[in-house]
């Protein structure tokens, strides 16, 4: 009897920590992070993204790409999103845990929920307030999450906290009882 080959999953195969940042820092900058819709005088569309914005309503249709002004305006949230992505590096290097990558994860996206929850509210309040729907799109954390699902990373070192306790050193053992 001949026996097969067994090919190993691609499961099984460790992911270059290089290659996760990649993916995640062009996420990060080229995925769009929040979108707008509304409806008054036709509609507006626009999303938008780190390098880039795209906008389209019934006088004009525009992308606006590396616009100096816009990209000044970005670039405390690019740089959330970026730290996210180097996280994430880290995370495959064996270097953080997956509970720390998650949280900067969601930290990197809290910018927008807060804009968008005060945006929220000023729709809510407004007197001539337009149809519409206004939002984060979550992409990059959910990358991050789908890469981790798929691709786990090593098992991270363990901390000092989760490192069984031994007995301390000024408890010693009595053999003269």
């Amino acid at each position: 009897m001949s026996e097969e080959p067994v090919t190993p999953a691609i499961n099984d195969k460790p992911i270059n920590p290089e290659v996760v940042g990649i993916v995640m820092a062009l996420v990060a900058l080229l995925a769009p992070f929040a979108f707008n819709i509304a409806i008054y005088d036709g509609l507006h569309l626009s999303v938008t993204a780190v390098l880039w914005g795209f906008i389209s309503s019934p006088y004009q249709t525009y992308l606006d790409i590396l616009n100096i002004f816009t990209l000044f305006a970005m670039m405390p949230f690019g740089f959330l999103r970026l730290a996210y992505a180097y996280q994430m590096v880290r995370l495959y290097k064996g270097r953080t845990t997956k509970k720390r990558a998650l949280t900067l994860g969601i930290v990197s996206e809290l910018p927008f929920v807060m804009l968008f929850i005060l945006y929220l509210i000023m729709w809510f309040f407004s007197p001539y307030n337009p149809m519409g729907l206004a939002g984060p799109t979550l992409i990059l954390l959910i990358v991050g999450i789908l890469i981790i699902r798929f691709r786990p990373p090593p098992e991270s070192p363990e901390t000092w906290a989760e490192m069984p306790e031994d007995k301390p050193w000024w408890v010693e053992e009595s053999t003269n009882a």
